[in-house]
């Protein structure tokens, strides 16, 4: 007896075998980013421990960047300032663990679903947090080693061109997170309409 494929069971073995096929594309470069928001994430708190464990040092640096002295700030101060760092290592790691959930969907072949466009939301979101929060934690801090709120530096203004990039970043994957969600959407309705 002779099976005579319908389109129903073509459908099904071409649902079956994408994914797999779009894993053998895709997997090495989810995987790559995995990888690289963990190490990322651990190299920067690893040298925001390294630099503010020189207490010395760091009211150096701090004291040229802001052209104040900044040698006499208490122990409590210093240490609010060292948990600040660390809080904002915290706010930061939001995004790799964005990008490792929306790796995730990729490699489970839920590339162009409305769980895909929400985690990358998620991680567009994670992003701009990240540095806003880096932008106002620089703010407090150097508030907690000077007495007072300062906005111009030695070097110019305290916020620098990098945070504009990294918001640009951000703001980019936001965009493209509606894009992908409106057409998970408008392809999750046409398939209910055919």
């Amino acid at each position: 007896m002779s099976h005579v494929m319908t389109r129903a069971d073509a459908a099904r073995l071409g649902a079956s075998a994408a994914p797999t096929d779009l894993r053998s594309r895709i997997g090495w470069i989810c995987q790559a980013i995995r990888i690289a928001a963990v190490v990322w994430i651990a190299w920067v708190v690893v040298i925001v421990v390294m630099v503010w464990s020189d207490r010395t040092t760091m009211l150096e640096n701090y004291g040229r960047f802001l052209g104040v002295d900044v040698g006499g700030v208490s122990t409590g101060r210093y240490a609010l300032a060292f948990a600040l760092g660390l809080f904002d290592c915290a706010v930061a790691a939001g995004v790799p663990f964005c990008l490792w959930r929306l790796s995730g969907t990729y490699l489970a072949g839920r590339v162009f679903t409305v769980d895909a466009a929400l985690w990358l939301r998620r991680t567009g979101l994670a992003a701009m947090a990240a540095v806003a929060t880096d932008m106002v934690l620089r703010l407090v801090i150097s508030a907690l080693f000077t007495g007072h709120v300062v906005l111009v530096t030695t070097r110019g203004l305290f916020i620098n061109p990098q945070d504009l990039l990294h918001l640009i970043l951000a703001l980019f994957l936001l965009s493209l997170a509606y894009i992908f969600k409106a057409a998970a959407e408008l392809a999750d309705d046409h398939a209910q309409i055919v």
